[in-house]
């Protein structure tokens, strides 16, 4: 007897092939059949006339790793779809673990858990064996995290690395991928992977391409310095032999409006030469999060954020901050945004200005907007994250549409269940990139659904090397959507970022189901996963 039964359902199989009407067997967490009026008994059936039958969404961007061993569930990922998620970027996450990286987690969760997340992410092999029969609600894959290994070994110093430095980064790449990582990430605007030079990448990642693996960059610009970023990205797989992946790629401030074109003309051209492969990923919204203490220059981060906090309270390092923030070379996505373009999502000692743009507190309070980022960040011990309102639709429909571009929905893990109806707190992408994006190409009629699904699907799990998912394919892993083309779309916004998508009707991982009538069922079947070795 077969465990489930999808009948009469649209299949779009993820290799952009023309879709096809079949049933879909499952057994034993794996697609056992495909194929027209399959007779079979099962468990459960699934009736999905009138509706789609893709792999699940692979979600090329998430921040997951830190959240997911404190026990989250993932569960507003299943509900628009997603079954696999690619974590560890930007160059910070959960391993390996450096003095002060759970310090966030205190008060949050017992201390005996905080404990046990930190022995088994003290390094790569730790994490690898204490995760074999580790359940989530999503499969999740990961990239080594720059960020994690330069401060391991050399803590937040600016400084080049010494050769014994060195030695030990590499010895930690190699580690991470003899366990299966996907890769090196690098997040080049965040202390301490800012500090990394162009040759200190070039020799890690020389690791990476020893196993095949791939280097995913948050660049080092994405506003006036998009282009120069890109290509050092580029040359920096191409130096070192590894493929490339440009993350949440985006082209920011007013002035910069076209330059997707310089871009995609550099990916195009390192594609045509044929050395490596270079992708992108990109959530389809125009403003992009992260914390706020990271607008701030990274020169003042160099001894830790806890000091660099500790120090806002001086009104002499406030103006030194302000004035390198604001100069003309700065890149700092608040002097891109504005303070009317940043809207506070997170602050948990201030929730009040929760929903509202500094601009808008600064005017409250009567303060200068300077004073009042300094202030919610000191008050927060540095706990704030914003949305910062400063990217270019066209440039965003640009790369939306190239070949290349995968999905990323740039999120962490929500921390508990929020009530779809509450307000702000949150990014609506965490909620509904998939959801929107599928409804975006429907509507915009930019390429078929058979190419969609191959670029959310199976472009990711090719370009992470990982095998038997996404792809709807006898002896794959069950790892399925149900969704109605017509119909799917987000409904949230900024200011109500969780109600629910509509359109996702059954979620499946690893042959059971986490998602029925667009609802999480609790089921985490998901587990951590490799790449090909």
């Amino acid at each position: 007897m077969l465990d489930v039964l999808i009948k009469s359902g649209l299949v779009v199989d993820g290799s952009g092939g023309k879709a096809f009407f079949a049933d879909v067997a499952i057994k034993d967490g794996k697609i056992r059949r495909i194929a027209p009026n399959i007779t079979l008994e099962a468990h459960t059936t699934i009736d999905a006339t009138g509706k789609v039958v893709s792999p699940g969404f692979i979600d090329n961007h998430t921040h997951g790793d830190y959240y997911c061993l404190f026990g989250t569930d993932a569960y507003h990922l299943l509900e628009q779809g997603v079954t696999t998620e690619i974590a560890g970027n930007c160059g910070g996450g959960i391993l390996p673990y450096y003095d002060g990286l759970l310090d966030s987690a205190k008060g949050m969760v017992p201390d005996a858990l905080i404990e046990h997340v930190r022995n088994i992410t003290r390094d790569f092999r730790a994490f690898s064996e204490g995760t074999k029969d580790f359940k989530m609600g999503t499969n999740m894959a990961l990239y080594a995290p720059h960020g994690n290994i330069r401060a391991s070994v050399m803590g937040f110093s600016p400084d080049k690395p010494t050769p014994t430095q060195l030695k030990q980064m590499k010895s930690l790449m190699e580690e991470a991928m003899q366990c299966g990582f996907l890769g090196l990430s690098t997040g080049l605007i965040y202390p301490p992977s800012v500090y990394a030079d162009r040759q200190e990448l070039i020799e890690l990642c020389s690791i990476v391409a020893q196993y095949h693996g791939c280097y995913s960059s948050h660049i080092r610009g994405e506003c006036d310095t998009v282009v120069e970023a890109v290509a050092e990205a580029i040359s920096i797989g191409e130096e070192s032999g590894c493929d490339v992946v440009i993350s949440h790629h985006k082209i920011g401030g007013l002035t910069n409006r076209g330059k997707s074109t310089d871009t995609l003309r550099l990916i195009q051209e390192a594609n045509e030469r044929g050395t490596i492969r270079v992708r992108i990923d990109q959530y389809p919204y125009i403003a992009g999060q992260t914390a706020l203490i990271h607008t701030l220059p990274e020169q003042f981060a160099a001894n830790g954020i806890h000091a660099l906090i500790e120090q806002l309270k001086d009104p002499v390092f406030r103006n030194q901050v302000g004035e390198v923030m604001f100069s003309p070379s700065s890149q700092s996505l608040l002097k891109c945004s504005g303070f009317d373009g940043c809207l506070i999502l997170v602050a948990p000692k201030t929730p009040d200005y929760v929903g509202k743009t500094i601009a808008e507190i600064a005017g409250l309070l009567g303060r200068s907007p300077i004073d009042v980022t300094f202030d919610l960040l000191v008050e927060n011990s540095g706990d704030v994250d914003a949305a910062y309102f400063y990217q270019n639709e066209e440039d965003m429909l640009t790369i939306l549409a190239h070949s290349e571009t995968m999905a990323g929905a740039d999120v962490g893990h929500n921390l508990e269940h929020y009530d779809h109806n509450k307000m702000n707190g949150a990014h609506p992408r965490g909620m509904s990139t998939f959801p929107k994006r599928l409804r975006m190409v429907r509507e915009s009629n930019m390429f078929s659904l058979e190419e969609e699904i191959r670029r959310i699907c199976y472009l990711p799990a090719q370009t992470a090397n990982i095998d038997g998912i996404g792809l709807l394919l006898e002896g794959y892993q069950a790892d399925i959507c149900v969704f109605d083309w017509q119909r799917i779309t987000e409904n949230n916004d900024f200011m109500y970022p969780f109600k629910k998508n509509t359109g996702i009707d059954t979620v499946i991982v690893r042959g059971q189901i986490a998602v029925t009538h667009g609802e999480f069922t609790g089921i985490r079947a998901g587990m951590v996963l490799k790449k090909r070795t």
